[in-house]
């Protein structure tokens, strides 16, 4: 398979966009964000062990949105992560065709 410039350079844009680092500074904050809920749940949770405590702040409406909410974040950053991922892969496979082009003498 031939990578054309086009591919090429468009790769180079999922690299140098900042989609990648929102997301992952999202899905960070986020991540923080459920332990802070959870251990809210687990203050105001009623019970007499810390087992009873942590299963209601676990049912916890809040924590369930939190958790929720978590996972959307999740997954736009995995997604995100991927096609960084891919284009890293295009680039990679782009440098090995350049070379071997090169070894072949097509390419100056």
């Amino acid at each position: 398979m031939f990578i054309s410039d086009r591919q090429v350079q468009e790769a180079f844009d999922v690299l140098h966009d900042q989609a990648h680092a929102k997301a992952r500074a999202a899905y960070e904050y986020a991540e923080k964000r459920l332990k802070v809920v959870l251990a809210k749940a687990q203050l105001t949770a009623n019970g007499k062990t810390v087992g009873e405590r942590e299963a209601t702040a676990l049912t916890s409406d809040e924590y369930e949105a939190a958790t929720k909410t978590f996972r959307m974040i999740a997954e736009a950053y995995y997604l995100e992560r991927d096609r960084r991922d891919a284009a890293s892969a295009v680039i990679d496979a782009w440098r090995t065709q350049q070379s071997d082009m090169r070894a072949m003498g097509k390419v100056a």
